[in-house]
């Protein structure tokens, strides 16, 4: 077999030639002359060995980079490992509510007018909810919201009588301590609290004769500062949870009658759970 290319036309082409005319402008390349010995080595070994081990290099350094830019893009997608909670109430911030007994005995024979009798309960429950962050050290910030209805009230007057409620709510601001919240062992945290108060207080009136007929229906709202002061104490349930209890005093007295009081300070006994977090 012969292998020779075209001079004319650069084309190579392979034909069975058992004796090759040197006259017809055609190279003989077949594997027995120099030339096509020369070819096949060529054919068979493109690159030398430095150029194969350069190309390996080149080849595990392109693999290395790529793998390490993949493992470091999927560990800035993991986040780093959640702290374990710590037990105590030192740096921590409460979220919770409390429920208890208003008392107050100011709610009695308030009337200005003579022939006006007022009956009316002197202990109401209370609803608190506070939010308290944590500011410095064993000081947390406490922010607070309550509701407390007086329950229904009745005035009696001349030729019938007045049937309505009163309800307020105090909105306080102020600062509560821990003085034991370094020691996270101890279970029992006290504490005591102080701040103002702005309280709001709504009025609703049915008044009606001796007969139970209707003659109308009047409401009203009052606004009052305030202050409130006391303490307590929380019961640490686990790193999150808490039972508290507050004994507190809150003034409020308003500028003019409510309901026929003007005077609503009373003390507050309130139980409640609080959510503890960083």
């Amino acid at each position: 077999m012969t292998r020779c290319i075209d001079r004319a036309s650069s084309k190579m082409n392979e034909s069975w030639n058992p004796s090759p005319d040197p006259s017809c402008g055609r190279i003989d390349l077949s594997p027995s002359s120099a030339l096509g010995a020369s070819r096949r080595e060529r054919l068979s070994f493109p690159l030398s060995l430095r150029e194969m081990v350069g190309v390996a290099v080149f080849i595990a350094v392109a693999v290395l980079t790529v793998a390490s830019a993949s493992a470091q893009h999927r560990m800035r997608g993991i986040p780093p490992p959640a702290m374990p909670p710590t037990p105590g109430i030192w740096g921590k911030t409460l979220v919770g509510g409390q429920l208890g007994p208003w008392f107050s005995g100011n709610l009695q024979d308030d009337f200005v007018q003579s022939d006006v009798r007022l009956s009316a309960s002197g202990t109401a429950f209370h609803l608190e909810l506070f939010y308290q962050p944590h500011l410095t050290g064993a000081l947390n910030l406490d922010l607070n919201f309550g509701a407390v209805s007086r329950g229904d009230l009745r005035a009696s007057v001349t030729g019938g009588s007045a049937l309505g409620n009163a309800t307020l709510y105090p909105l306080g601001a102020g600062m509560i301590v821990f003085p034991l919240a370094k020691k996270e062992k101890t279970r029992l945290q006290p504490f005591l609290r102080a701040g103002g108060s702005l309280v709001i207080g709504t009025e609703r009136l049915d008044v009606v004769t001796q007969d139970l007929y209707a003659v109308g229906t009047a409401s009203r709202s009052r606004t009052a500062w305030g202050y409130y002061a006391g303490g307590g104490a929380t019961w640490l349930l686990g790193t999150s949870m808490a039972i508290v209890g507050t004994v507190k005093y809150q003034y409020v007295k308003f500028d003019q009658e409510l309901f026929g009081v003007r005077d609503y300070s009373g003390t507050q006994v309130l139980v409640g759970i609080a959510y503890l977090y960083r």
